[in-house]
């Protein structure tokens, strides 16, 4: 299987949050796309599968477990097949999971796609959970999956050095430290996701579901930007479209490679990366 690397929300390659974009003609057992996003070992992969003009079938695994949804891997996707021959002239693309249903589109020099936006109900943080994030917190919110932890500034937010292993025994797939921005954008952000294998994701687009709408509200903005403060960065504009968010950002196209995962019916063994 033939993969290309893209990174996300950045103007240049090695920076902002990266992920692999495979295309093939119909997905592999799971073992194998699990093996296959083990071995390259980006935060995502996508696994998508061409099934009309403009349209794919899309799976996300992180190295570890399949994901429901995954928006920085989608842009990725939309990134490399705008490229294709049999998208010449497409200015949007549709993506179909067992999660429901994303568009992509062209937004000038960036790809917007609009996902559900999440719900927070804000309440006492959880037992541990400051503790394991080392930081106290100004609010505290939680969403199905995440909890959302407002902190005093975009400084705090940059010096928050969690403790992981106490993290991942917390009930969320995720948490969310953010600030409103000093300067640059109107908030920042930082999101963890140790329970995924991923201890800290560079740029999540899915948190920006619950980020959008509470920033929105507090700035009493629809339109609003945003920067993540991980190690490699990344900027984002997002907007509050009511029942749904539109988050829009750069992508740029970095590696190609192969990796070969074979499923011999006991199992799977890996063949070459490169």
């Amino acid at each position: 299987m033939r993969f290309r690397v893209v990174d996300t929300f950045s103007d240049e390659r090695f920076a902002g949050n990266p992920a692999a974009v495979v295309e093939v003609p119909r997905f592999p057992p799971d073992g194998v796309m699990q093996r296959t996003a083990h071995l390259i070992g980006l935060p995502t992969s996508a696994f998508v599968v061409p099934v009309a003009p403009a349209r794919y079938r899309v799976r996300w695994f992180t190295p570890y477990k399949e994901i429901n949804l995954c928006g920085h891997a989608t842009i990725a996707g939309a990134r490399h097949l705008f490229l294709a021959p049999e998208n010449a002239g497409q200015t949007r693309l549709t993506f179909v999971s067992d999660n429901g249903v994303l568009h992509a589109e062209r937004a000038g020099e960036l790809i917007a796609i609009d996902l559900p936006k999440a719900g927070l109900t804000v309440g006492e943080p959880p037992p541990g959970l400051l503790e394991a994030l080392g930081t106290d917190a100004v609010v505290c919110a939680v969403s199905s999956d995440d909890v959302l932890v407002e902190v005093e500034s975009a400084a705090v937010v940059a010096a928050v050095r969690p403790d992981f292993a106490a993290l991942a025994r917390q009930p969320f797939r995720g948490h969310i430290v953010t600030a409103r921005a000093a300067s640059g954008a109107d908030f920042v952000s930082r999101t963890f996701f140790p329970s995924l294998g991923v201890n800290e994701d560079q740029v999540c687009v899915t948190a920006h579901c619950k980020l959008t709408p509470y920033w929105s509200q507090r700035l009493g903005r629809a339109r609003l930007k945003a920067l993540q403060l991980s190690e490699r960065g990344g900027r984002l504009e997002v907007e509050d479209l009511g029942d749904r968010v539109r988050v829009l950002g750069t992508a740029v196209l970095r590696d190609e490679g192969d990796t070969t995962v074979l499923d011999d019916g006991a199992g799977t063994r890996e063949g070459a990366l490169r």
